[in-house]
């Protein structure tokens, strides 16, 4: 049995105001200030803060292009915020594919799997129906480091 809960490093939430959601989290929940992410074309926009040593990650859908984000708050009306996963850092590649298929022989879905290349390689077990929510695995490079260490309270360096 491969221990899948170990390096959890991030709390995501999908939402549909990530402004509103960033307020919320800075001002009633001390987080630091989040740093939003926007690449061109891209059907999310991801904003991330540092509370201590965890990582929070918001997601806002754009569109329907990827219903792993936007069918989680589909017809909430107003503003919707949602825990969505846990993220867990794995060191190899090797390790990402053990943890792929503990969960297909164990029979839990993955519905989003692909890498940034030089940032990271990432997967998504659907573990919602056991656990309320998903379990995404992240492997990083020096470019998804780097990333990481330009949010304010980074646990991360840019090595």
């Amino acid at each position: 049995m491969i221990a899948q809960f170990e390096n959890l490093f991030q709390i995501a939430y999908v939402t549909n105001d990530i402004a509103r959601a960033s307020a919320l989290f800075k001002d009633r929940f001390g987080t630091g200030a989040f740093k939003v992410i926007d690449t061109p074309d891209s059907p999310v926009r991801i904003a991330l803060a540092f509370a201590g040593r965890t990582m929070l990650e918001l997601i806002h859908p754009l569109d329907d292009t990827i219903p792993l984000y936007a069918d989680w708050i589909a017809g909430i009306e107003g503003f919707a915020l949602r825990h969505h996963h846990f993220g867990l850092l794995v060191e190899t590649k090797a390790e990402l594919a053990a943890i792929r298929a503990a969960h297909v022989n164990a029979g839990t879905g993955i519905p989003l799997e692909g890498d940034i290349p030089g940032a990271l390689d990432y997967l998504y077990a659907d573990t919602a129906p056991e656990l309320g929510h998903y379990l995404e695995y992240i492997r990083l490079d020096a470019g998804g480091r780097a990333m990481f260490a330009g949010v304010e309270g980074t646990i991360f360096t840019a090595d």
